[in-house]
């Protein structure tokens, strides 16, 4: 052992040298460039050829046979950029990506992808290409965790780590399960990178709070150095604490083996949706146990085990005490939301190079990889005087009902109530149900208008928007299929497609299809177009039964920011729920035992995520009416508690990012802005100052004689 001893010390001397971390720095630099920035260098050609492709596809134009459409009908072949793109594969099926009317193509990305598809390397993710600049912020990454182990003296470890991992891994890597082994690399690369981030924030507090920093009045230490100092002290608190250490422990090795349980045979749409509801509501629920559980068992144990005297008979303000555990435990989940958020989004980047058709290529970067706004179409809502004049009339003319009031039965107004919310739902059911119909030699049958507004910013990006519907018609079963057109009467183009019964379908819209007033309007034909075989024309085929949509079945989705952005504001918005619930944790240990806190906390955790279904429950409650008068009462009292409860902690339920990122849909800055606002600076206000005001006049550092 004493020459792997010698060996040891004389490695860990030299990497300690600050000339080998400068040697180190200089051949990670060339490391990062050379993979890295060749890598971009070939996704940046992909996508200027794309864009090339994209621009020559926009002159075809099947009715005016221009020569660029023609070529394609004809060989499945196209130039741009002095390359020829496609061939026989893609001939055979361009023609039914024209517009039959105006000639044009409609789908000009997923043709363009098609055409550069067999140009780029396998290798390459479809999303490199989409964003060649994600290939930069992830060598400034990865060359900042060079930096992070080279310079914080961790080189020697990490790369004793590092060998380990890849030896546990070889063996499922000679077998051929590269999944087990991406999900054994990313267990080993999580763990190492926690460890030194966590290595250099107990630095970073550590210069905060050092005795050189400046003092406060009559030379105590300053507010900054002494919540420093207790933060400092937390973390390393965090780490010995089992409990805590555990659920840190379990995100750290549960998080890559989430791609493991996940079925490769789905649509790798449904993949990356499965992972990231799984892997986001993982991070963040263990991360607030971790939370509540550190933040009860700090305070409440040192006051337990009265290692607070020490800190009561120093210059420590109560105040101080409870920001520094705050600030640390902050501090914490910022690290592991960090390593989190990173794991998610790159295992969310390995999901997507499963998809290899150039079709699910862009249904992933369309559906999911994408923050999208969804705009329903615009009904018409009956005023409150109209649904409870029409209730009353109906009310008045239902004679067993009129009965039942007046034997005390029902409470009239109850029925009322249920009628008038009968009425409205029944007149929206209808403006979402289009009966069979279309056109037909300029005749007009029966096809409903729906209106798209707010779409000013929609038309100025140029976007394609994607028209997301889902219908129930007839028996409504999964094996039938039924011919469907959209009509935009501002442009006058028609689009036929096919939709199966409750399954949900999309279309890409352009954006031009958008009125300068940012209204969008849309027209359901019930039925489809049949070409004669003895006349050159088409007749319209209304079908059999009415269809219909449910409220969310039916709207226009438009890319208002990048997938990178939402990822991070949702993370943003799951870290501010996390440092509430620090603050509830720490401010209730200061005044309860630690199983009531936790009690406590854990209700109120649990009671805020459950807020919406406690409103969607209190909606629907209705008291036994066949129960005595004071068990009505009760019932009333528990709807009544539970309604105030509800209230106070809508905003922490109605808070969900992670659904959002799942579905593709913005969580928009202005909502960011709102939860740090709510959540982060009253609520925590809030809890701090009950907190502090009991915390302060609770006796601490008195010595009973006993014990």
């Amino acid at each position: 052992m004493n020459p792997l001893k010698r060996l040891w010390s004389s490695l860990d001397a030299f990497q300690h040298r600050t000339s080998a971390k400068i040697v180190l720095t200089v051949l990670a630099a060339a490391v990062v460039i050379g993979v890295f920035g060749r890598t971009w260098w070939i996704a940046s050609d992909a996508r200027s050829r794309f864009n090339d492709v994209v621009e020559v596809l926009r002159q075809a134009n099947v009715v005016s046979k221009e020569a660029i459409s023609t070529r394609l009908l004809e060989t499945g072949e196209v130039e741009a950029g002095g390359r020829v793109y496609g061939g026989p594969l893609v001939q055979g099926s361009i023609e039914r990506y024209f517009d039959q009317q105006s000639g044009e193509l409609l789908q000009l990305a997923e043709i363009a992808a098609i055409l550069v598809s067999e140009t780029i390397p396998s290798w390459l993710p479809a999303s490199v290409i989409d964003r060649p600049d994600l290939v930069g912020w992830a060598g400034l990454a990865a060359f900042g965790w060079f930096l992070l182990v080279i310079w914080t003296g961790g080189a020697l470890p990490v790369t004793l780590a590092i060998v380990g991992t890849v030896a546990v891994a070889f063996l499922p890597w000679w077998w051929g399960y590269s999944g087990v082994v991406v999900s054994i690399l990313g267990v080993g690369i999580l763990t190492t990178t926690f460890l030194l981030l966590l290595r250099l924030l107990l630095v970073c507090l550590g210069i905060v709070a050092s005795p050189r920093a400046r003092p406060g009045r009559h030379g105590t230490p300053g507010l900054v150095v002494q919540v420093a100092a207790v933060s400092q002290t937390l973390v390393r608190e965090s780490v010995r604490l089992k409990i805590s250490a555990a659920f840190i422990v379990l995100t750290l090795i549960c998080l890559p083996l989430i791609p493991l349980w996940i079925d490769p045979g789905e649509p790798v749409r449904y993949q990356i949706q499965n992972f990231l509801s799984d892997s986001m509501s993982l991070v963040y629920v263990f991360a607030a146990c971790m939370t509540l559980i550190l933040a009860c068992a700090t305070v409440s144990f040192e006051i337990r085990d009265r290692q607070i005297w020490h800190l009561a008979s120093k210059p420590l303000g109560r105040l101080q005490y409870i920001l520094g555990k705050w600030v640390g435990i902050v501090l914490l989940n910022l690290v592991l939301l960090l390593i989190g958020g990173v794991s998610i989004f790159g295992f969310t980047q390995y999901l997507g190079t499963r998809a290899v058709d150039p079709l699910e290529v862009i249904e992933v970067h369309d559906e999911v990889l994408t923050a999208r706004i969804g705009v329903r179409p615009s009904l018409e809502m009956m005023s409150v005087e109209e649904v409870r004049g029409l209730a009353y009339d109906e009310f008045q003319k239902d004679s067993i009902t009129r009965e039942k009031v007046e034997r005390g039965e029902v409470d009239e107004v109850s029925v009322i109530r249920d009628i008038a919310g009968r009425i409205r739902r029944e007149q929206l059911d209808r403006q979402r149900s289009v009966a069979p119909g279309g056109f037909e030699d300029g005749k007009e049958y029966d096809a409903r208008i729906y209106e798209f507004t707010g779409l000013e910013a929609a038309r100025r990006s140029g976007k394609n928007l994607t028209l997301r519907y889902r219908f129930h018609i007839g028996r409504s079963e999964s094996t039938d299929r039924y011919p469907i057109v959209f009509r935009f009467p501002d442009t006058l183009d028609e689009v036929s497609q096919e939709f199966v019964p409750e399954q949900r379908h999309r279309l890409l819209v352009p954006s031009s299809f958008i009125s300068e007033d940012g209204v969008l309007r849309v027209q359901i034909l019930n039925g489809g177009y049949s070409l004669s075989p003895s006349e050159d024309t088409r007749r319209f085929f209304a079908n059999g039964a009415t269809l219909m949509f449910e409220p969310g079945g039916f709207e226009i989705m438009w890319q208002a920011a990048s997938f990178e952005t939402n990822f991070l504001r949702a993370m943003l918005v799951n870290w501010v729920k996390l440092a509430f619930l620090a603050m509830l944790g720490v401010a209730t240990a200061t005044f309860l035992s630690f199983p009531v806190a936790i009690l406590l906390s854990f209700t109120v955790f649990v009671g805020g995520s459950a807020s919406p279904f406690i409103a969607v429950s209190l909606g629907q409650f209705r008291p036994d009416s066949d129960a005595i008068a004071i068990i009505r009462w009760i019932q009333y009292g528990i709807a009544a508690i539970a309604a105030a409860a509800e209230w106070l902690l809508r905003p922490f339920g109605e808070t969900s990012p992670n659904r959002s990122v799942v579905e593709g849909r913005l969580v928009s800055i202005g909502g960011l802005g709102r939860d740090i606002l709510v959540i982060g600076v009253f609520w925590c206000s809030t809890v701090l100052a009950i907190g502090w005001l009991i915390f302060r006049r609770r006796e601490l550092a008195t010595y009973s004689g006993h014990g």
